[in-house]
């Protein structure tokens, strides 16, 4: 789980409800300083049990570059309305919610790109599987896997579920102290993001992340059918998908791999400032976007 090193938004930054097909969803926009002109757009899509929140440190810095951030609570996930209970929860449907919410951004005119971590891979990759091509400039996969998430991970996802069948997620979440943190605004705010987690939901993305098959190979077919440049980062310390694991993910695709030194599996918390220099190297970088985003700040 990723835990946001502060929580006060940066100026230009503010709470937004999305309307997409399936309901609502809540997210985080901010942009650019006036001085500095918007050249494109980051949508950004958190993992397992994270929120729009896990993204607040790259909000100023990719400001700056002039990248307006939008940054979702997925279906279900902390402030982001759940399904009713008749609806079941799946890759699908998270699938076309982000399809949806790219298409409509895209409609403001500037190139947008897709950051996804960790589970967010998994919606990411589904996204671009279920359908035409999509409106996007580049696509970053954050932390995440080929497919279902490996031991040691693996177990902790299991007990995870076992112990939020048993208990209310916050006693559970106490019990498994993910929300210990010496700032006690910042252990409150984990607590109402998991109390505000659909339990239906949280099930059902565990179950995927120790289930999702190995479907490099279509995304890689993907990629070359949409042209899309793609780009594999994540943290040199990862302890769920190891680093090796992505860069050979990243070699399958024929993409570059970027590993952030003393950075783990929330890299975007870790080590901000360095994730958002790789953004903006390889958006610089590929053909789509030569033009369309700032370089990186010297």
């Amino acid at each position: 789980m990723s835990t946001p090193p502060f929580l006060e938004l940066p100026p230009g930054t503010c709470r937004v409800a999305l309307s997409v097909g399936a309901g609502p969803l809540s997210a985080l926009e901010a942009t650019p300083p006036q001085e500095v002109e918007t050249r494109a757009e980051l949508v950004c899509v958190p993992g397992f049990t994270g929120s729009k929140e896990d993204f607040l440190p790259l909000l100023e810095p990719l400001g700056r570059a002039g990248v307006r951030v939008l940054s979702i609570d997925q279906r279900g996930q902390c402030d982001s309305p759940g399904l009713p209970l008749q609806k079941p929860y799946t890759l699908e449907g998270y699938g076309e919610d982000l399809r949806e919410l790219i298409e409509q951004r895209a409609e403001a005119g500037v190139p947008v790109h897709l950051l996804a971590h960790s589970f967010g891979g998994y919606v990411a990759r589904q996204a671009l599987l279920d359908g035409p091509k999509l409106p996007l400039a580049t696509v970053t996969l954050l932390g995440t896997g080929p497919g279902a998430v490996p031991p040691p991970a693996a177990y902790r996802v299991r007990f995870f579920i076992a112990v939020t069948r048993m208990l209310h997620p916050v006693t559970g979440n106490r019990l498994l102290r993910l929300d210990r943190n010496p700032d006690p605004q910042i252990q409150s705010f984990i607590r109402h993001r998991i109390r505000g987690n659909d339990r239906r939901s949280l099930q059902a993305i565990a179950h995927w992340l120790l289930t999702e098959p190995d479907r490099v190979d279509e995304l890689a077919a993907i990629l070359r059918r949409d042209e899309l440049p793609c780009f594999v980062l994540c943290g040199a310390d990862e302890t769920t998908w190891s680093t090796g694991e992505q860069r050979g993910m990243a070699e399958r695709l024929g993409v570059p791999f970027t590993a952030i030194p003393e950075a783990g599996h929330s890299v975007n918390v870790d080590q901000p400032e360095k994730v958002v220099e790789a953004l903006l190297g390889f958006w610089a970088s590929a053909p789509v976007s030569q033009a369309d985003v700032a370089e990186p700040a010297g």
